[in-house]
């Protein structure tokens, strides 16, 4: 079926299997409910901490008093090796209590109340909360395992757009916090629903925390790499991405660690504020995914190269010599295409015809397009295989224009062809994008270049990507910080 020229998306199938997650939550969740309904009726508490040389060995259930008798009765005390101690209550009717167990050296305290034949101890506390830890952690699993799966179909079928950065984050944040948390399961590290809470609404703090002196690194090294970007290429906004979005870290950093403080101080309420500084660190803990993953994405993108043969190799200019020969990274991308052509027809496959895409500069004395043809020319390839598309001044006319010279060229659509397209490496990602924009499936081959100008060209990347999916990324932040509110919620009311 012919593709029209409208923008190309990924298979529906691959964000199909996410949904899943519906039937899997339903059933984690009555399964939850279930084991906490058949708990219900009784609940253990751990005594505080105890200071040097006291402990409650001495003390039993007599010890135990009640501000409202016939709430709940004391069932048993079990004293622990540490002097500490459990003690196991069960409801006797609905209402409210307030428990104290000690003496006058040594005390703890708790409020409890029991709801419809349930016990609940300091607010949230309650048994089988276990069962909503185990359902996060195979949430969170599945989830991982869904991005996972998403990211290699992507990369199966080169698909190097915003999409696959978008997975790739998605992966990131869960597959941290999955690690985390089955981490904490396994050695029993969340006592109660309360401190599962707590670990959930401070989990982005953790991640921000984590990532803190990787994420100084590479502010440097982009701030860096901007220097030498800009001592070679001149002063343009472009090439201060950079050092721009360094900045704009650091600010989010600063506001993330002192924000609140100051807010304390201004009197703010202590809902709001914590709620909000949550928030905050969700957001930047899930930027700083997306822009690792944008990295590693584009990094992929410029590491490949087509299993076969091209019908169409698309060239993509950059820019020529005064004396209408390619500059040396327009060369390396002919050099590319054409090394890659000779490799496909010594391994008995159909040369491909090129399309050098590129219009004519007014410093230019003739089109990058036809620079290129004539360079191709001059090393033998035949002239009836060159096909110009000599009007674009960017990227995204080079894809657009280009599927209409190929479409011309071959008298169909052309979703009935093969393409494949010639760049920089590092601007190999951004050459999917607008291919997928211009309504082109393709895959692409980048040549070798320095090294000042990939940060830039990552940050670019990041930055299409904020524009373009922004509809994609606010909708999963507002998942993620649903979650995350949600825990911030029970430590408020606790």
């Amino acid at each position: 079926m012919p593709q029209t020229a409208t923008q190309l998306a990924p298979p529906k199938s691959i964000w199909r299997r996410f949904l899943i997650l519906i039937p899997l939550v339903i059933v984690l969740a009555l399964a939850s409910w279930m084991h906490i309904r058949s708990l219900r009726t009784s609940y253990t508490v751990q005594t505080l901490p105890i200071m040097d040389g006291v402990s409650y060995d001495e003390l039993g259930i007599d010890d135990i008093t009640f501000s409202n008798p016939g709430v709940i009765k004391a069932v048993s005390v079990e004293h622990r090796a540490d002097g500490m101690a459990n003690i196991t209550f069960h409801a006797l009717a609905d209402g409210e209590t307030d428990i104290t167990f000690g003496n006058d050296r040594l005390s703890s305290h708790w409020e409890a109340r029991v709801v419809d034949g349930s016990l609940i101890v300091g607010g949230v506390n309650f048994s089988g909360w276990e069962a909503i830890h185990v359902s996060f952690c195979i949430v969170l699993a599945a989830l991982t395992a869904l991005f996972a799966s998403a990211l290699i179909s992507l990369k199966r079928i080169a698909w190097f757009d915003y999409e696959m950065v978008a997975c790739g984050g998605g992966l990131l944040f869960c597959l941290f916090q999955f690690l985390l948390f089955t981490y904490l399961l396994a050695n029993q590290s969340i006592i109660d629903f309360y401190d599962m809470s707590y670990q959930i609404s401070f989990m982005a703090d953790y991640f921000v925390m984590l990532t803190f002196i990787p994420m100084i690194v590479l502010a440097v090294l982009v701030s860096l790499s901007n220097v030498a970007l800009i001592r070679h290429e001149g002063r343009r906004p472009a090439n201060l991405l950079g050092i721009a979005l360094s900045v704009v870290w650091l600010i989010a950093i600063y506001i993330w660690y002192y924000g609140e403080l100051r807010a304390f101080s201004l009197g703010l309420p202590f809902k709001v504020i914590q709620v909000v500084s949550c928030l905050f660190a969700v957001a930047i803990g899930y930027g700083e995914c997306l822009l690792l993953s944008t990295i590693v994405c584009a990094w992929a993108a410029s590491r490949h190269t087509p299993k076969h043969a091209a019908d169409y190799l698309v060239i993509l200019g950059c820019g020529i010599r005064d004396d209408g020969t390619p500059c040396p990274l327009l060369a390396g991308r002919v050099d590319r295409a054409r090394t890659f052509d000779e490799a496909r027809v010594a391994a008995g496959e159909k040369p491909a015809t090129f399309v050098p895409s590129g219009g004519q500069g007014s410093d230019e004395i003739i089109s990058e397009a036809q620079s290129m043809c004539n360079y191709l020319v001059e090393r033998g390839v035949e002239p009836e295989r060159v096909v110009l598309e000599n009007r674009s001044t960017n990227t995204r006319e080079n894809m657009t224009f280009s599927r209409e010279v190929i479409e011309r060229h071959a008298g169909r659509d052309v979703s009935e062809v093969s393409v494949a397209f010639s760049t920089t490496n590092y601007h190999v990602f951004r050459g999917y994008v607008c291919a997928h924009q211009a309504g082109m499936a393709v895959e692409g081959m980048g040549s070798k270049t320095k090294a000042y100008f990939w940060p830039n060209a990552f940050l670019r990347e990041f930055a299409g990507l904020l524009v373009a999916q922004w509809k994609g990324i606010l909708q999963m932040f507002l998942v993620i910080a649903a979650v995350y509110a949600l825990a911030e919620y029970v430590l408020i009311l606790a």
